[in-house]
Order: C-alpha cells, then sequence, then structure tokens
C-alpha cells in the first residue's frame, strides 16, 4: 500500500547557482566558458553512470557512525577487497549514488584531510540536517542560510571528521535526504571535462564560476540513478592537493570493455582491463580498474541496472479485458502486438506515468488457469469514490470497501477484476486521474526471492509491509516504471504460485548480462536475447527467462542503454 517512487532524474534538482551563491563572492557565472567548444557527446554504445563513490577514511568504525548518526545514511554492507575494507552506505532516501567508506588495510600511509573535492546532499530540512552533523561530531563552516532570489533555499557547508567538504541544500519536497552530486578536484579543468564528457558519455549541465573560489562543471548520465559528477578547480589561492588522494569514482556501464578502451583513448591509465573478479566477496563480478590524470582511481563495473517496463496478465477474453481495463481503470490503449503464442493489447495510465499494463490473450491452445493468479495490480486514484463507481459499472467487483489505514495514514480498497486478478485502490490526491503504481507477484518463499530481486538483480527495497491476516509483502523499485511487489500470503489459503500466466517486461541497460544474472541467481534461461520478429517488435533485442516461482521475465532494453 506504500506509494512507489516513481524515479525521476537529478538533473531537476540539482542547483548549482544556489551553491554559487551561498558560497560567496561577487557573483558567479553558469554559462559554459567563453570561446570554449563543448565536449563530443559520448560513445552512445556504452552508457555510464556514477554508481558509487569511495573516501578513504582514517577510523572506518567512527566514520559508519557518523554518516549514519550525521547524515542519515545506512549501512548496507561489508565488503574484504583486496587492499581495503569498504562499508557499502545508501543515503536516507535511497536515491543517489552510493558512499563506500573505505578503511585500507595494506600498511601505506595516506593523508585523508586534503581531499579537494565536496559530498552534496540535499535534504529535506537543511537546518535540522545540520543540526544533526554537528551533533555527530561534524563541524559546520557555514551555517544553512536562505537566499532570497531563490526562493530561499538554504545552503550551508560543513566539514567531516576527515575534513571533506560537504555542502547541504534544502529541498522541502524530499522524504529526508540523499547524496545528490560527488565533487573532485582536478588540476586540469578542460582536460577532465574532454575525459569524463568523452569516454563516460556525461551531459554537462552547467559550468559555474565562483570568484576567488573555484570553477566546476556539473555533469549528469543518461542512465537514472546515479548522483552527479561535479568536476572542480580551486581559484581561491590555496595549493589544493590534486594528486593521487585516498578517493575512487566506481563506474558502472552497459559494457565494461568498451568504457576501458574510451577512457583509456581519452587519457586515463589503465590499470587493469575488466574481468571476472577472485575476491571472495565479489564473485564472478567483472571488475577492472583505471587512473585519471590525477591518479583519481576508476572503479570499472558491469551494470544490469533495470526497472519494470510493463506488468503483463493473462486473460480469458481479449476484448473484455480491453474494455474493462480502458472504462473501468481509465487506462488507453497505445499498442497491440502479435506474438508467437498470443495476442498482446499494451495500455498506459491515464496520467502517462508509471509502467505500461499488458493484456495477453493466449493463441497456442494450451489450457491455463486465469483465476488463480497470486499477484495483484495497484492503482493510485485522485477521486476515489467515482473510479470505484466506474469500476463497478465495468464488471469490477469491490471486495473490501475504501478504508484509511491508521499506520499508513492513506485510504485503500480492493477489487477483483473480470478474470479474478486482484486490484488495489489507493487514494492520492496528487494524481491528475489515475495512474498504474505498483506490480504484485505471488512468491513462494519471500525471502529468496527478495533476494533473488534486490541481491542479484538490483532492485532497491523500499519497505517491508506485513498485512495481518493477509500476507507479507516486500516493496521494490527499479530505475523508472512502477514498483515491483513481492507478496507471500498468510490468510491460510492455498495458493498456486507456479507457472502462472503473468509475466513481467524488464527493461535493462545491458539485456545480455541481466539474463546472465537472472540464471546465476538461480532463475531460469528459456531464450538468451536475441533480434525479435514479433510484430510491433521487429528489429528490439528480447530475451526470456522465469523466476524463482516460474514467473516470466521478458528481457529488453532499457531506452538508455546500448543502441
Amino acid at each position: 500500500m506504500n506509494k512507489p517512487t516513481l524515479w525521476q532524474g537529478l538533473s531537476t534538482l540539482l542547483l548549482p547557482l544556489l551553491l554559487a551563491g551561498c558560497l560567496g563572492g561577487s557573483g558567479s557565472s553558469r554559462d559554459s566558458a567563453p570561446g570554449d567548444p563543448q565536449p563530443p557527446i559520448g560513445p552512445a554504445n556504452s552508457p555510464t553512470y556514477l554508481e558509487a563513490v569511495g573516501i578513504g577514511v582514517s577510523d572506518l568504525e567512527a566514520a559508519v557512525s557518523f554518516y549514519r548518526n550525521g547524515l542519515g545514511m545506512r549501512e548496507l554492507q561489508r565488503l574484504t577487497r583486496e587492499d581495503r575494507i569498504e562499508v557499502v552506505m545508501e543515503s536516507a532516501d535511497r536515491r543517489g549514488s552510493q558512499l563506500l567508506l573505505m578503511e585500507f588495510t595494506d600498511g601505506v600511509g595516506r593523508n585523508y584531510q586534503q581531499n579537494p573535492g565536496k559530498l552534496v546532499f540535499y535534504a529535506k530540512d537543511a537546518n535540522t540536517f545540520a543540526e544533526r552533523f554537528e551533533a555527530a561530531g561534524g563541524r559546520i563552516t557555514a551555517p544553512p542560510s536562505p537566499l532570497p532570489e531563490y526562493d530561499g533555499t538554504l545552503v550551508g557547508f560543513g566539514r567531516d571528521p576527515d575534513n571533506n567538504l560537504i555542502e547541504m541544500v534544502g529541498v522541502p519536497t524530499l522524504a529526508d535526504s540523499f547524496l545528490a552530486a560527488v565533487g573532485i578536484g582536478v588540476s586540469d579543468l578542460q582536460q577532465a571535462r574532454r575525459l569524463y564528457g568523452d569516454a563516460l558519455g556525461l551531459t554537462e549541465q552547467e559550468f559555474l564560476q565562483v570568484p576567488n573560489l573555484y570553477d566546476e562543471y556539473t555533469l549528469i548520465s543518461p542512465v537514472p540513478g546515479g548522483s552527479a559528477l561535479v568536476l572542480m578547480h580551486w581559484t581561491n589561492g590555496s595549493e589544493p592537493n590534486y594528486q593521487d588522494n585516498p578517493l575512487k569514482l566506481q563506474l558502472a556501464s552497459a559494457d565494461p570493455q568498451s568504457l576501458a578502451d574510451n577512457l583509456a583513448n581519452a587519457g586515463a591509465e589503465i590499470l587493469r582491463q575488466p574481468a571476472p573478479s577472485s575476491e571472495a566477496d565479489l564473485p564472478r563480478t567483472s571488475i577492472g580498474y583505471a587512473s585519471d590524470p590525477d591518479g583519481t582511481l576508476l572503479e570499472i563495473r558491469q551494470s544490469i541496472r533495470a526497472y519494470l517496463g510493463a506488468a503483463a496478465i493473462g486473460v480469458e477474453d481479449l476484448g473484455a479485458a480491453e474494455t474493462f481495463y480502458t472504462t473501468g481503470l481509465g487506462m488507453q490503449v497505445v499498442e497491440r502486438r502479435s506474438r508467437d503464442n498470443r495476442d498482446e493489447v499494451v495500455l498506459e495510465s491515464a496520467d502517462g506515468t508509471g509502467s505500461q499494463v499488458v493484456l495477453m490473450g493466449f493463441t497456442d491452445g494450451l489450457p491455463r488457469n486465469y483465476r488463480q493468479n497470486p499477484g495483484k495490480l495497484v492503482f493510485y486514484i485522485r477521486d476515489l469514490a467515482s473510479y470505484i463507481d466506474a469500476f463497478i459499472a465495468a464488471g469490477g467487483r469491490i471486495t473490501l470497501p475504501p478504508a484509511t489505514d491508521p499506520v499508513l495514514g492513506v485510504t485503500v480498497g480492493f477489487g477483483r477484476d473480470l478474470n479474478n486478478n486482484l486490484i488495489e485502490l489507493v487514494s492520492e490526491p496528487e494524481a491528475e486521474h489515475s495512474y498504474f503504481g505498483a506490480f504484485g507477484i505471488g512468491v513462494s518463499d519471500l525471502e529468496q526471492a527478495r533476494a533473488f530481486y534486490v541481491d542479484q538483480l538490483g532492485f532497491r527495497q523500499l519497505m517491508y509491509l506485513p498485512i495481518p491476516g493477509m500476507y507479507n509483502e516486500y516493496i521494490l523499485q527499479g530505475y523508472g516504471g512502477s514498483a515491483l511487489v513481492l507478496m507471500n500470503w498468510t490468510n491460510g489459503g492455498s495458493h498456486h504460485y507456479q507457472d502462472n500466466p503473468v509475466k513481467m517486461e524488464i527493461r535493462s541497460i545491458a539485456p545480455t548480462a541481466f539474463t546472465e544474472a537472472v540464471e546465476q541467481a538461480g532463475g531460469e534461461l528459456v531464450q538468451a536475447p536475441g533480434v525479435s520478429e514479433d510484430e510491433g517488435l521487429t528489429g528490439q533485442l528480447v530475451g526470456y527467462a522465469r523466476d524463482l516461482d516460474g514467473s516470466t521475465i521478458e528481457i529488453r532494453q532499457a531506452e538508455w542503454g546500448l543502441q
């Protein structure tokens, strides 16, 4: 029943002008550098993003405590690497790149106090964030101050226990906070812009000059989910140490080898070509290493970043189901497809947001039970009363009238469609009309399914929600589209979890690598991704697999993936 987070690009949140104004000086310039040509667009066949940033710390446990208590982050896991231990931290709002706190174990001396970069956090309440930061042991160097010319947005600065610069920006629409941007100091700003633009395919969002402080480029990836990368060159007369800082950028790509080649062509030094890791905590993970001209370590990873592009359900009567979903649930037909064993009607929500819903009418003559699906479809609705009237008029059946949940504070009702699929109806005043917010699939082993989709396939866990006397569920979110809900029933009934006529259309940055990950996680490979000849999908890359309960996963190319 939790409202899913529909991923939005960070570009709409980046506030470089605000940051400049708070830093002071006599003004700033946000235009491209005068007379300086724009960098070439990065290679379209290797989309890349900042998966994580690693910072060396002098005291690992103290740093974990500080970032947990002072910045609201949570520890996800600990990894033993070749020369270091890494603690993986995630932002409170589960957005942006991860933060890796690195304790080196090789005995080599390092200076942790001279990082010329910064970490930028967006927070719902900048003042509260700063108070929490200071109480945990941080040092406030510029308290959050409102900028009248930018609607009073609060911006402040501080230093963590290892002297890393922390920038705090108030964004009231957030739930708590997240790591929005990562700044690295560079000795040659234009050289760095060419390298990170050409090799990574990052887009220049802003060039910013803060007089007597620094110049910076803000770069963003076309792949959603990562923090922005800020290239910083100081102009305040100081002598910052740009070389060989205990810093790491973890870059994830659809094609690690292509990324390594692009980095080499752009002037980076390749330290190790991408290859399966022999590290015990990262078995089979493809890892490579490079170094930029300032010695910043670049770790190259294989990405399978994905999202739920569409949720498909088998129906007894395709025409009747289409009428029900258009008149009863306000959806619109956007496409009709003929597949090898079925016809499909593709529907879009009234609001045009969330994943699509696909109605499947099978044509192969095989018997199927369309009335035992243990999952659900969740719709968020502005006018719940009118919506339910249309739902009933179209032939739907209300099984539980809407009621306000005292814990979650939302109004929720339940019904059944013409094929007995469970429909969850959630009141959402911010919806224009309605949208498809989540797709639930029944699973026989909830923890095993969570490990499959979260630990192995990279979906983010938003919430664990037990519904007493009904079911327990994990709400997951990909990098776009509607939420994916894993459901295990606890009401004592007999539920058929195996081989139901449902399908998840998963869009991945790298379909072949995603398919391999499904198989390695214990799923079944049905068909390796190949060029489709199906009507409506001609020329597109399509593959098939099954999850641990036999639910079909159709694997397709994300629009920000390989071209």
